[in-house]
């Protein structure tokens, strides 16, 4: 097995000369032959090696049993060893998760606070196999079926290649003792349903499944890989929104490699085949504004002839009471407007964010700025009036944007819009009183 396991990190890349690799040690057969082998193999692969113990709590007496086995192994073969712990079923509990899941999270933000180059696990053949069939079971599309990765960050699996009865046997050979989790002959959970009424009659009918699952799994890898190069050329992103011609041109099967690509981007796992199908409606969607959730928050939004993936937040901004004359400064959307009296109102060319309006609308009440209301309407052409959602759907701003637009308002009268201008309703003609008001950003 040490012979075979060498060659795999060398297949794999698994190692540079001089990495700190750190073993997670359960001290069941499988983690401390990884340890054992690689401790072996330290000068062949220029490697040092040390161990990590997480103790869950969990299990009483035999968590410390556990342990105890641990610290008592490192310190006679002189492997550095730290130990941390964890009570995960108040963890569980506190968090809303399943103790597996727990577990797996308190087990790798300890592994991951200490220093190394690699983080080795003990994953082995009949654990991708497991894996896979999992995957096949739950519905899963390629990635699924390409098994448990080699390597993803700084995460090696050096044991990937070979199987329990080798690491058994190894053992055996080596004269190394280990512990064994009571939890394994359990059924409370589908892998070990899988692991103890399934995987036997696979292997009576295969000998070598696992092995041949790992073959197939490297293979699944290479083409998953390639297909991900396609999807990810389609992605041409400028400023965070996504250009939506080259992923409408793609073939089906890439445009939604290219969305999940996308989604990975922002999210830690993949999302669902539910989530990807809705993206693909709003990416063909005509209405230049369709959205739809995604996981943690995050929508998937059009933006006229592209999509974005953004954290969905409160868009709006406290209503502020313009300062006449004088300056208002709005943090929330780094603006200041800047307001000054003529008494005699000389005639200004009108910008977007530079305009007059009428000294009798800003005594009538209070001028306000705020965020768009429902109703709200303004006159560009001082006519004809149009409710701003209309106004920024023909101006093409952005939905995300709209509710962050501030708005110039007396009373429920709209006098100006940033970005658009005044309405020329209430523009003063030359030589009556005004309000100059000029908007900057910070």
């Amino acid at each position: 097995m040490r012979a075979e396991v060498a060659a795999w990190c060398r297949e794999e890349a698994l190692f540079t000369a001089g990495d700190r690799v750190l073993c997670a040690l359960s001290g069941g057969a499988d983690s401390t032959a990884m340890l054992w082998c690689l401790h072996s193999l330290r000068e062949e692969l220029g490697i040092t090696v040390a161990a990590a113990h997480f103790n869950h709590r969990l299990r009483g007496e035999e968590s410390d049993r556990d342990e105890a086995f641990v610290r008592e192994f490192c310190k006679a073969h002189g492997i550095p060893l730290t130990v941390g712990s964890a009570e995960v079923a108040q963890y569980a509990k506190t968090h809303g998760q399943t103790l597996e899941e727990a577990a797996r999270e308190c087990r790798y933000a300890f592994l991951q606070s200490l220093p190394c180059d690699k983080l080795a696990t003990a994953h082995t053949a009949d654990d991708n196999a497991e894996t896979v069939l999992l995957h096949l079971l739950r519905g899963s599309g390629l990635r699924g079926l390409c098994g448990i990765p080699p390597k993803r960050g700084n995460v090696v699996r050096p044991l990937l290649s070979v199987t329990r009865a080798q690491i058994v046997a190894y053992l055996q050979a080596e004269g190394i003792a280990w512990v064994e989790d009571s939890t394994n002959t359990e059924e409370f959970c589908t892998r070990n349903r899988l692991r103890r009424r399934v995987m036997p009659a696979l292997y009576a009918l295969s000998p070598r499944l696992s092995k041949r699952l790992t073959t197939q799994s490297r293979l699944l890898r290479e083409e998953d890989a390639y297909l991900d190069s396609l999807a990810a050329a389609l992605l041409q992103e400028k400023n965070g929104v996504y250009a939506r011609a080259p992923l409408l041109a793609a073939p089906e099967v890439l445009q939604r490699r290219a969305l999940r690509l996308m989604a990975r981007r922002v999210l830690p796992q993949d999302v669902s085949f539910a989530h990807i199908d809705a993206m693909r409606r709003i990416l063909a969607s005509e209405k230049p504004s369709a959205q739809c959730a995604l996981p943690q928050g995050f929508v998937a939004r059009r933006r006229y002839d592209g999509m974005e993936l953004v954290r969905e937040t409160e868009e709006s901004f406290p209503v502020t009471a313009l300062q006449i004359p004088g300056e208002t400064v709005i943090p929330a959307l780094g603006m200041k407007i800047t307001c000054e009296i003529a008494e005699n109102f000389k005639k200004i060319a009108n910008t977007p964010f530079r305009f007059a309006v009428k000294y009798d609308m800003i005594t009538q009440s209070i001028l306000q700025v705020r965020s768009r209301r429902r109703g709200d309407r303004m006159s560009v052409d001082g006519v004809h009036s149009k409710t701003l959602k209309k106004l920024f759907i023909e101006r093409r701003i952005p939905r995300a944007e709209r509710d962050r637009t501030a708005v110039l308002a007396s009373g429920d009268a709209v006098l100006a819009v940033a970005g658009i201008g005044a309405d020329l309703r209430y523009t003063p003609a030359a030589g009556e009183p005004a309000a100059i008001l000029q908007i900057e950003f910070q």
